[in-house]
């Protein structure tokens, strides 16, 4: 059924940027990567931080993700960190090969059942930028081809660029 909804509102194509939620703390987590270890949200954070919530068959995810990971390349040497947090439980076994196929390099956290609703998630991707101490900069819901450059853009700003 969540997977449901948040193709729905996929399909609908509606980008939502939100700027209130900024200055809020990102809610942490504690979540296990593909190799089974555990990592929190201090575990993750750098100078600028991107969180974003995916799955691998969202095809919103699929055309945004190759430019967000030539973003996090161009700037994980200045201090950039991002993960990608799975909201599928049912797609997990896909990820790796998902990652391998496309040449993602992105840390990915596996989300659980719960993250969908901890984090008020409508659409996928969603992503969060954050500051250096997980305070929410900025927050984008969905993906329109060009969105990219808003967020790399908010980036270089964190980064004091």
């Amino acid at each position: 059924m969540r997977r449901v909804l948040l193709g729905v509102l996929l399909v609908a194509g509606v980008a939502m940027q939100d700027r209130a939620a900024a200055a809020e703390s990102f809610r942490p987590f504690k979540l296990k990567t593909l190799e089974g270890s555990q990592r929190s949200l201090p575990d993750v954070l750098g100078k600028a931080t991107v969180v974003i919530f995916f799955f691998p068959s969202c095809q919103y995810c699929n055309a945004a993700f190759p430019e967000v990971q030539k973003i996090y390349d161009a700037y994980k040497d200045r201090g950039l960190s991002m993960v990608w947090i799975n909201v599928v439980p049912d797609e997990e076994p896909l990820i790796a090969d998902w990652r391998s196929t496309h040449g993602y390099t992105v840390p990915v956290l596996l989300g659980g059942r719960s993250v969908q609703n901890d984090y008020k998630l409508v659409m996928t991707p969603t992503h969060y930028l954050l500051d250096s101490h997980g305070k929410v900069l900025s927050k984008h819901a969905g993906y329109t081809a060009g969105d990219e450059k808003a967020l790399e853009r908010s980036i270089q700003q964190a980064l004091g660029q």
